[in-house]
């Protein structure tokens, strides 16, 4: 199915409210899921993968030197919380251990348009954001791996090339209308009085 990059961020943003993530948080992973779909990647199917990824009891994280080191890490939760920590400068290097969705990282990096990235696997870069681009030294995104993340302009050549509509399995699609429609309340007079739909009077 192909949905513009509008539809598609409304339907993430939705259904992160729909498991009951934060407004903030819904935000940030609608913009990623679509960054990443609009280059032809799974974001779609890896947001949901990480849905479904145990949450370990958050810690805080470890200081090495001049790094910030985050265990069990789940990019929507850890994740996020790294690229904060990242581009306020409060540390030169995150690492994610154990890190369920590399790809998802990729995505929520590149909310931070004014910042270049660089993302270490093994010492090596693998991927970099630079000036908006996404650029994908190898296709591997299995769970499972430590990754090191740095503000620079680690160039690679070849970004991946961006299209203006997405075509996302249709299972995909329908998991995620499952999960927004958890944002929808039975019609009743007391759900209009919360809010719910247009109101009981509407001039429009």
């Amino acid at each position: 199915m192909d949905l513009s990059f509008s539809e598609l961020k409304d339907l993430i943003f939705n259904a992160s409210l729909g498991s009951s993530l934060p407004a903030g948080i819904g935000e940030d992973l609608s913009l990623a899921v679509t960054f990443l779909e609009s280059r032809s990647l799974p974001g779609g199917k890896e947001f949901l993968n990480s849905l479904k990824c145990e949450r370990y009891p958050s810690l805080p994280p470890q200081k090495k030197g001049s790094c910030l080191i985050f265990c069990n890490a789940r990019a929507i939760f850890e994740g996020v919380t790294a690229i904060d920590f990242l581009v306020s400068e409060a540390c030169e290097s995150v690492i994610l251990k154990n890190i369920d969705s590399q790809m998802l990282l990729l995505g929520l990096a590149s909310n931070y348009r004014e910042y270049n990235f660089s993302f270490y696997k093994n010492k090596a870069v693998y991927a970099s954001i630079f000036n908006g681009e996404l650029v994908c030294k190898h296709e591997n995104y299995n769970c499972g791996n430590d990754i090191e993340i740095f503000l620079d302009d680690s160039q690679l050549n070849n970004p991946l090339a961006k299209c203006t509509r997405m075509s996302l399995d249709k299972n995909i699609i329908q998991e995620l209308n499952k999960l927004a429609s958890n944002m929808l309340v039975p019609e009743s007079e007391l759900s209009r009085e919360k809010g719910a739909g247009a109101g009981n009077i509407d001039n429009d």
